[in-house]
């Protein structure tokens, strides 16, 4: 039961980390620009789009995105994403992101304390 709990407790706090270092610096500096529409293909699970954007003062990048059971644009239609200003193949549609990170620091503290604790009582065993 230690192990399983040891276990659920570091993949809570790997997915709850991994998402607060993906979205934490888009939340906090992330430039908003719209993104087109260049190409639409389809995966099992539904539609990928990829889409192009244009950073501040740098050249065009292409971000695929998906999938979606609907489209939310066809070829040749925009969509806005969120990137990184320093790092500018870093981002997102704003809609993916949390609207704060309070959620996953929450997740990973409580999921920190459940490995601590579970790497208590396995040792003292």
């Amino acid at each position: 039961m230690i192990v399983l709990s040891l276990l659920a407790g570091l993949l809570v706090l790997g997915i709850s980390g991994g998402a607060y270092l993906h979205s934490s610096p888009l939340l906090r500096r992330g430039v908003r620009t719209s993104a087109a529409c260049v190409n639409v293909g389809q995966v099992a699970q539904g539609s990928m789009l990829l889409l192009e954007y244009t950073p501040f003062g740098g050249p065009a990048r292409q971000y695929t995105v998906g999938p979606f059971a609907f489209p939310p644009v066809e070829v040749g239609g925009t969509l806005d994403v969120i990137y990184h200003p320093k790092r500018p193949q870093e981002v997102s549609l704003p809609e993916r992101l949390p609207k704060s990170t309070r959620g996953l620091v929450i997740a990973m503290t409580v999921s920190g304390a459940v490995v601590a604790a579970c790497a208590a009582l396995a040792y003292a065993w």
